[in-house]
């Protein structure tokens, strides 16, 4: 079974997490990419927001690289849900659509830091007080 594992990740690229194992999006540094959570606007699925979320943004900032969604929801003690994204590549130019693209449609931005998470809007709780679901 290992050797079968150890093939897959092979074939696959990269390695395969338990569940239980998960890593919070923003709590550990990887190089090259930085994790930004935007709050749900309540009315759309989650493809819609993700897509709209910088689809408005003009001119762009970013020059190459992307945003890709991270799998993780969490949710601070009195909400709002907020989706995991991260971005590679011209991080800064990405930071700079992502909060344009957030301001434009009234969405509030949070990060981790130091084992909080802390949302544009000045509140932050302990990530331990905070509701952490894995899609």
């Amino acid at each position: 079974m290992a050797g079968e594992i150890d093939r897959l990740e092979r074939i696959l690229g990269g390695k395969f997490e338990r569940r239980n194992a998960r890593v919070i999006p923003g709590t550990q540094a990887v190089d090259g990419v930085e994790f930004s959570y935007f709050s749900d606007d309540g009315k759309n699925k989650f493809a819609k927001q993700f897509n709209n979320l910088t689809r408005n943004v003009e001119p762009r900032a970013a020059t190459r690289g992307g945003l890709n969604e991270s799998g993780c929801k969490i949710t601070p003690p009195g909400g709002p849900l907020f989706h995991a994204i991260e971005y590679h590549g011209d991080v800064e130019g990405w930071r700079q659509d992502v909060k344009i693209g957030a301001k434009g449609l009234s969405l509030l931005l949070a990060r981790i830091e130091n084992g909080n998470f802390i949302i544009s809007d000045g509140r932050y709780f302990p990530l331990s007080e905070c509701l952490v679901d894995f899609n």
